[in-house]
């Protein structure tokens, strides 16, 4: 287990693409601060593809049919994604708990939703020149398609288990 806390920015350069031609656009980072899709681990296999839900699994069985059962196959994987000019983001930076044991925490979708106006100024910021019809929102849930749908109106919005179950 990771010790100290994670550079998300930091991780996710060291697979970005040159050229984004397809940018997938997450929540935020794990709510537990310990895992990021940009911290290479091994995956749990044995769990059906449908009833998985780690966006890992979801992106690496979108894109190539399986899951990395080994930290140098996830490496390869992400290696594989940045030369075919994919890359992921996240709405917010840091990690936040949308859905809790009680239900949704509002509090946390409300700072959510208020980083979907912030969300293309942070893409120009980050230097990833893409058009709206090549950005695809992977969605856990669909609290903020109406947000999303106002300002990323040609994006493409998707559900993960669609995504992950769709071909590549």
């Amino acid at each position: 287990m990771r010790k100290e806390p994670i550079n998300y920015f930091q991780e996710s350069e060291k697979y970005r693409p040159k050229i984004v031609r397809t940018l997938l656009i997450a929540e935020a980072p794990p709510p537990t601060g310990t895992k990021y899709f940009y911290v290479p681990r091994a995956m749990p296999t044995k769990v059906p593809v449908e009833k998985g839900t780690s966006l890992p699994a979801t992106i690496f069985q979108h894109y190539f049919k399986k899951r990395p059962e080994t930290v140098d196959a996830y490496i390869d994987f992400l290696n594989r994604l940045r030369g075919a000019g994919i890359f992921l983001m996240d709405i917010a930076d840091e990690p936040i708990r949308i859905r809790e044991k009680e239900g949704i925490n509002q509090e946390n979708l409300q700072y959510l939703i208020s980083k979907i106006k912030t969300l293309r100024t942070k893409i120009r910021e980050r230097r990833i020149f893409i058009d709206d019809e090549d950005i695809i929102f992977l969605l856990p849930r669909s609290h903020y398609k109406r947000q999303l749908d106002e300002e990323f109106p040609s994006s493409e919005k998707i559900r993960w288990i669609d995504f992950r179950l769709s071909p590549g």
